[in-house]
């Protein structure tokens, strides 16, 4: 055969290989799905529904004309077949890397047991993630940003399930042919809309239309303790945060916290600075805004009762804040409330705790759960 017979021959194959990926990928690209679940709350994914297969697509959080983040899902065998990049579901084997991943989980029939690994797991509770580390049925793979690869490579999942960052720390576990999720639930800035990743989740197991009917519940719960504050005129009013390594942290108006608030029949002292993250401020613009707030509100992680003395102790100039003086500081000590696990399917329970403190005779039968005053001097 002639050099440029072969030359010929090598390229038509190539072309041929081409094509013939272009029609596989034609199967999940540019088609038009039978049906769309559009999440009622969260604004960062939804679920697309084909005859064989569905395609859960997440936003960008920082390019809003960023390509999606898409992972397709099958339970078709024939497809997988076709579709080397899909993944099959339900999960029989998958990885999580936040405690909230956890959360969703466990509200998802079968998906706690397909669980073998997780980052920081001593951040968790949950009882099948603090077993199977003594069983070795779930694998301790390190941190969130640094997994250990080796053991990711030998636990073998179906997907991992990652939390988006700026800073992409996952290019070494895409490059060993481990399949990434993306849960950007956190990134939500509602109550209800960070509830509704457990349709996110819930997809993974083929457990939507329960999840759904969940979400459903959950929703209806909040709006009910909602209603009770939304005629409110006399709204008392609130700060929150404190310093951090120098910075006050505090929550923009449209923010998943000072959502909370504003639920809550709460007159917020930053209602007026947008944004759905957190505000930086030093302790003098907050003071300047705070001095004579009502209520002051804090998540902590203090490892023993905590107090006004402790509070003060942080920084002595707490204690000229009105809040801080009338004794009205109320406060989630979230590693014994376990705020951040159960509060986050507990949208209703967290603000029933609000408007307790904010307004006691509405719910005056009522026993917090979350987040409670602050009593200890």
């Amino acid at each position: 055969m002639s050099k440029s017979i072969l030359v010929l021959v090598i390229f038509s194959a190539l072309l041929s290989c081409t094509n013939s990926s272009k029609k596989t990928n034609s199967s999940t690209v540019d088609v038009e799905p039978d049906s769309v679940y559009v999440p009622t709350y969260a604004k960062q994914f939804v679920i697309k529904y084909f005859q064989d297969y569905k395609i859960v697509e997440v936003n960008d959080p920082w390019d809003d004309a960023a390509p999606k983040h898409q992972i397709v899902l099958s339970s078709s065998s024939e497809y997988l077949k076709k579709n080397i990049d899909a993944i099959q579901v339900p999960l029989k084997r998958w990885v999580a890397v936040a405690s909230t991943q956890i959360s969703y989980a466990d509200k998802i029939e079968g998906a706690m047991d397909a669980l073998v690994g997780m980052a920081e797991p001593q951040y968790v509770s949950n009882p099948t993630v603090v077993n199977g580390l003594k069983t070795g049925a779930v694998r301790n793979i390190g941190t969130a940003f640094a997994p250990d690869l080796e053991l990711l490579i030998d636990i073998d999942p179906n997907v991992m399930m990652i939390s988006p960052f700026k800073e992409d720390f996952y290019g070494p576990i895409r490059q060993a042919g481990i399949k990434l999720a993306m849960n950007s639930s956190y990134l939500e800035n509602t109550p209800l809309g960070r509830v509704e990743w457990l349709v996110y989740v819930a997809a993974f197991f083929n457990k939507e239309q329960e999840a759904i009917d969940e979400v459903h519940n959950i929703a209806q719960r909040y709006n009910n303790v909602k209603s009770l504050t939304q005629e409110l005129t006399d709204k008392p009013t609130v700060v929150s945060g404190k310093i951090y390594q120098g910075v006050w942290y505090a929550a923009a108006a449209q923010s998943y916290n000072a959502n909370y608030y504003a639920d809550a029949g709460a007159d917020y002292i930053f209602k007026d600075r947008p944004g759905t993250g957190s505000l930086s401020y030093d302790f003098e613009t907050v003071y300047n805004s705070g001095a004579e707030a009502d209520y002051w509100v804090l998540l902590v992680n203090y490892n023993g009762n905590y107090s006004y003395e402790a509070l003060k102790d942080e920084d002595v100039r707490y204690k000229d804040f009105d809040a801080f003086k009338n004794r009205k500081v109320f406060f989630s000590n979230t590693g014994k409330s376990l705020f951040y696990e159960k509060g986050l399917l507990e949208p209703d329970v967290v603000l029933s705790d609000m408007v307790k403190v904010f307004h006691p005779n509405l719910l005056p039968n009522y026993t917090p759960c979350y987040y409670k005053m602050m009593t200890k001097e």
